[in-house]
């Protein structure tokens, strides 16, 4: 019978909780939320325009702000502008697609698509805050395919992740700005 050593277990173990217990000091922290409903706070989050030629970008943007909004949880989503505490619209600028690396005949393989929204927080209250930062931008790599309908998959793939990360940083901006929860 051959004997199995704990060894690798228990130092597994002892690195995992290592590397864990010392996230706290690299400057994340945890966002407290008011958990009683007296400090929460509605948000309208209008369906964004579209200045893209890219049919159904804002759509995808929009639900990506909603969601994020709704997984967080320090605000809640209303579907009344003029009910909410606060009203979230703006657009879906222009988006640029390049191409980034070719083949050895001159076919691209790889696209890099950037998505830019220009966004603003309105107050159902003078005095409140404002996002100070109104436009967001970030940009992703997708690649080609002679497949028309893989490569328009992979773009759309590409333009879903972009949302989210906006979406994430807009959030990011209203717990800054307008909540003051990231000081």
């Amino acid at each position: 019978m051959l004997g199995h050593s704990t060894a690798p277990i228990v130092s597994w173990l002892a690195l995992s909780l290592l590397l864990f217990g010392s996230a706290g000091g690299c400057g994340y922290r945890f966002v407290e939320y008011h958990s009683d409903g007296a400090e929460r706070r509605e948000i309208a989050v209008l369906t964004l325009e579209n200045d893209s030629e890219e049919p159904g970008v804002e759509l995808l943007a929009s639900q990506a702000l909603r969601h994020e909004i709704l997984s967080r949880g320090g605000l809640s989503l209303s579907g009344d502008p003029a009910t909410a505490d606060f009203t979230l619209r703006g657009r879906v600028l222009p988006i640029r697609t390049r191409s980034r690396s070719f083949t050895g005949v001159a076919l691209a393989r790889e696209f890099a698509v950037t998505l830019r929204m220009e966004l603003r927080v309105d107050s159902a209250k003078a005095g409140q805050g404002k996002v100070t930062r109104t436009q967001f931008t970030e940009t992703d790599i997708y690649l080609a395919s002679a497949d028309s309908a893989v490569l328009r998959k992979n773009r759309q793939e590409a333009l879903r992740y972009l949302s989210g990360v906006l979406a994430r940083r807009v959030h990011d901006a209203i717990d800054r700005d307008v909540l003051g929860v990231m000081q």
